[in-house]
């Protein structure tokens, strides 16, 4: 039998106090992830509730929630940053994360399978179309509601009057009237924005906008919809006439998703 979810958290919890040292900057941005995971988990059983999934697989999608950051802790012990074209795939790093520690310890070999499976595919830019159906079920809630906490938490450190992260928002360049044209192309075309293309602040709204369209869940849309976290996205924007003809696009895509119809 595997352990029970609450063991896994304190496993986890266990795993994460060996990388909280150094300076305060480094404690809070070690906590911001810890914090992260335990809300991924927290959407994800949202999801799991709503979708009526049985206990195992719900069980599979919850642990692989709680463990989808794993690598981010190494990532960042190594090279103090969250940046994956700075460092390495945090995806890859979390698998042999899973790997060598013990957080996967009295799983039986589906669980680890599909854990790790899910892990590994929780950040690629396309879900394979071929995959088991329990590990594309499981991975879908997985990146759902991974979005679903990463857009306020990066909404929280766009926002103020303080000096941006560099760890959080990936070393872009703050300037409220700047986007990248080429950014905003591919939302409009219905696309997932590219991290290689982001330059300035805006452009990781514009990226997270993007993710309007890769959001697998009726849950998860009308979450985004519903918490306002669309609306504050735009809000950071500037407001000129490519901009206000994307908001609207979106908005309505948004809302006929929502309904199950099928954008034209």
């Amino acid at each position: 039998m595997n352990p029970p979810l609450e063991e896994l958290k304190r496993r986890f919890a266990a795993f994460v106090a060996g990388f909280a040292k150094g300076s305060d900057q480094d404690l809070y941005n070690i906590r911001l992830k810890e914090q992260h995971s335990l809300r991924v988990l927290d959407q994800a059983q949202g999801i799991t509730r709503a979708c009526g999934f049985d206990l195992e697989t719900a069980y599979l999608t919850h642990a692989a929630a709680l463990f989808h950051d794993a690598g981010r802790f190494p990532q960042y012990a190594e090279y103090k940053t969250f940046s994956d074209a700075d460092s390495e795939n945090h995806a890859r790093l979390g698998v042999r994360t899973l790997l060598r520690s013990d957080l996967l310890r009295g799983l039986s070999k589906k669980a680890r399978r599909v854990i790790i499976g899910a892990v590994a595919l929780h950040n690629v830019h396309r879900l394979p179309a071929d995959l088991n159906p329990t590990l594309d079920k499981v991975t879908r809630v997985v990146r759902d509601s991974d979005k679903l906490d990463i857009i306020p938490v990066i909404l929280e450190h766009l926002g103020g009057d303080r000096p941006l992260n560099p760890v959080v928002v990936l070393g872009l360049e703050d300037d409220a009237e700047r986007y990248s044209p080429e950014i905003l192309a591919q939302v409009m075309r219905r696309e997932l924005a590219e991290y290689r293309l982001m330059r300035w602040a805006n452009d990781f709204r514009l990226l997270l906008i993007s993710w309007v369209y890769d959001l697998n869940h009726a849950w998860a849309r009308r979450a985004l919809l519903e918490r306002g976290l669309l609306d504050r996205l735009f809000q950071g924007l500037p407001g000129d006439r490519a901009v206000s003809a994307l908001r609207d696009q979106v908005n309505q895509d948004l809302k006929a998703l929502i309904q199950g119809r099928t954008l034209a």
